[in-house]
């Protein structure tokens, strides 16, 4: 390895500083290219080991004035015997301008080497055995200075100046994005972070809140496609922009909810109850009800002579006016005794298994039950507006559901069980406004579960128990003889609702056997409510015809397949599907021209006309219809068509009609200038 040393100072010559540095920049360029030519001249040379002399005088040389007044000039030392992009070498630079720097680098590889305008500053750095591009590398990166090779060449720019002649390279191209789940707008709002300070974007497909369509408001020319997403910008922005649009546009995911509401009363009555009436002087029949002979005597309301001493005692505590399951009653002389007895038990269940689908992180709503409307009223100091309200009662079940990676569900519930009744309230004016009062049970809960797990939500559970007793004063605490003066009513009414919710992830295979089921339980419940008809009903002697036409086709009978069709067809001929069965079975020819409407046909003839005129004027050959009318050319001689008008004009009677085609369903219609003539008999003169 061969060392070529370069130091360049400030020379001691009355020369200006600017003449000064030219003059030394021109000396080192000398000096460093005579010690390049030296060094690759000794490198050819053989080696020949140095003269004692020299090699003792050269580490006893003493530095010159020059090198001694600028020590802080480069040095490059080779250590390779060829400069090249390959090469390694040894560079030290300590306070050089960047531009000195890249001459010595560019002479040094030899390689072509322009700075930039605005390329400035001063490079300090001792670089060992290092590469040409590495040395750019480390002198580039500590000015933030850019590269840019072409050829030959290495271009050396500022980082704004390479910023902007890397924009001006690139070309800014559209894009189109057809969004399929993900809304337009948070599209939009997604995008917006990857595009460059030039990039745009547009976007359509905004759906408004709600679908309740009105006579006001039943659509509007609005965009009708799926959401559209179309981007302006770099190559690079446009690749970012559509691989995040590839990961966030997935279907969402979808949660079925199947819920269990019972609600359950228990209403428990018991009653027990004696009542005695005795009397004295008088008969029990004088009175209008002997269980209350005392309330008859204080009226007068007694069929007999009253006398001043007549006299009666009636106890009332067994409650008669109040329900009971046994009553029974003795009369014996001036005596009356009526037992009253009460065990009633009314239970009630009320269950309800809505069940309803939603997607992630979207509300839905069940209601099972009545809207009841009442009016609302709104006063002012000019008018009154009357309005019908409607409040929702009956089983409702509201949730939301928040689906997790980890396969659990966030659910946000709100199940209610509410009655309403109205009630009438008179106005201040006299007149009566009906006002709704709900009684209502009802959850609002958020809660966590995996999926296909069953949430219990209970809780709502009351109970009112109410005890009556009746009795006589002192007579009612006496021991046993007690029970013959006292009457009891005792209630219990106990109330409880429980909600089972069970929520589950839906996948696509899922939904279909969903799908399926539901088909088969429709079809189920259609046969079953037909297997209810009398014996003579249309409907179940078609579907009796149609069950045999199926298992005859399965067996191979096809005669007999349409003989149950057409047997079916006769007593219910509004069937597609035996319709189609009969074509198949070749039971009768295609009468679907007779079943298209006329608006349908005059569709139809039109597009036939605009394809003919359209084919005209290409120069396509058109169809020929399938016979002339009678207005038109004569055809040429010797062709199937002047064989046909010959001997539909001589060979027949003077009485036969003449037959003219008009083709309707053709591809190809006739001339414009054509006629058309319908069937109808020539008179012979």
């Amino acid at each position: 390895m061969h060392e070529a040393r370069v130091s360049v100072g400030s020379l001691r010559t009355p020369l200006t500083a600017s003449r000064g540095f030219l003059f030394a920049h021109i000396v080192a360029s000398t000096i460093a290219t005579t010690l390049s030519c030296a060094a690759m001249a000794q490198d050819a040379a053989p080696a020949s080991p140095p003269a004692p002399e020299a090699a003792a005088a050269t580490p006893a040389a003493a530095p010159t004035e020059a090198a001694a007044a600028t020590p802080a000039q480069p040095q490059i030392q080779s250590t390779s015997g060829q400069a090249a992009a390959a090469e390694t070498f040894t560079i030290k630079f300590q306070e050089t301008d960047v531009q000195q720097a890249l001459q010595m680098l560019s002479m040094q590889a030899r390689r072509n080497i322009v700075a930039g305008k605005g390329v400035s500053g001063t490079v300090t750095a001792n670089l060992y055995d290092v590469t040409l591009r590495e040395a750019l590398d480390v002198i580039l990166r500590s000015l933030d200075l850019q590269i840019e090779e072409d050829g030959q060449f290495i271009f050396v720019y500022t980082s704004e100046d390479y910023a902007a002649r890397q924009l001006m390279k690139q070309r800014r191209e559209s894009r189109n994005f057809a969004l399929q789940f993900l809304s337009a707008k948070d599209a939009a709002d997604f995008v917006k972070p990857l595009l460059s300070e030039s990039g745009q974007l547009s976007f359509v497909g905004t759906v408004e809140d709600g679908f309740q369509p009105s006579n006001s408001d039943g659509g509007s020319d609005t965009w009708a496609y799926e959401g559209m997403l179309v981007v302006n910008d770099f190559p690079e922005q446009v690749a970012a922009v559509t691989k995040l649009l590839a990961e966030i546009d997935t279907p969402p995911s979808q949660v079925v909810v199947e819920a269990t509401v019972v609600s359950t009363r228990v209403h428990e009555q018991n009653a027990y109850g004696v009542d005695v009436s005795i009397i004295g002087d008088l008969d029990f029949l004088d009175f209008a009800s002997p269980t209350a002979a005392a309330n008859d005597l204080f009226k007068g309301n007694t069929g007999g002579t009253a006398t001043n001493d007549a006299s009666a005692i009636t106890s009332s505590v067994a409650g008669w006016s109040e329900p009971s399951t046994l009553r029974a009653g003795v009369v014996t002389d001036n005596v009356a005794v009526f037992l009253r007895l009460l065990d009633q038990v009314t239970d009630t269940t009320i269950l309800a298994r809505p069940r309803v689908m939603a997607l992630n992180r979207q509300r839905a709503q069940v209601l099972v039950g009545d809207r009841v409307g009442y009016l609302s009223t709104t006063t002012t100091q000019t008018s009154t507006t009357q309005t019908v309200e409607f409040l929702d009662t009956g089983i409702k079940l509201i949730f939301r559901p928040f689906i997790s990676q980890d396969g659990s569900i966030r659910m946000e519930l709100a199940p209610s069980i509410s009655s309403a009744t109205l009630e009438k309230v008179i106005q201040p004016g006299g007149g009566v406004l009906p006002i709704p009062n709900e009684k209502t049970n009802e959850i609002v809960t958020n809660v966590r579960v995996k999926d296909g797990q069953t949430l219990v939500l209970g809780g709502l559970f009351t109970e009112e128990t109410e005890i009556t007793r009746r009795q006589v004063p002192g007579l009612g605490d006496i021991p046993l003889l007690g029970d013959a003066f006292k009457g009891q009513d005792d209630s219990v009414d106990r109330r409880e609702i429980i909600f089972l919710i069970t929520p589950n992830i839906v996948k696509d295979e899922i939904a279909k056997v969903w799908s399926d089921e539901a088909n088969e339980f429709v079809n189920a419940v259609r046969i079953g409510s037909r297997e209810g008809l009398l014996p003579w009903s249309r409907e179940l002697i078609s579907t009796n015809h149609n069950q045999d036409a199926v298992q005859a086709m399965a067996s191979g009978d096809r005669e007999l397949a349409l003989f149950h069709v057409e047997s079916s067809l006769r007593v219910t001929p509004n069937q597609p599907e035996m319709q189609r069965m009969r074509s198949e079975l070749g039971g009768s020819a295609d009468d679907r021209a007779y079943e298209r409407s006329i608006f349908q046909r005059i569709v139809e003839k039109q597009l036939q006309q605009a394809e003919a005129d359209r084919d005209a004027k290409a120069g396509l050959p058109t169809e020929v219809p399938a016979a002339a009318p009678a207005t038109a050319a004569p055809a040429p001689a010797g062709s199937p068509a002047a064989g046909a008008q010959s001997s539909a004009t001589s060979g027949g009677s003077a009485n036969a009609p003449i037959a003219l085609a008009s083709p309707v369903m053709q591809k190809s219609v006739p001339a414009p200038n054509t006629a058309l003539a319908l069937e109808t008999p020539v008179r012979a003169e």
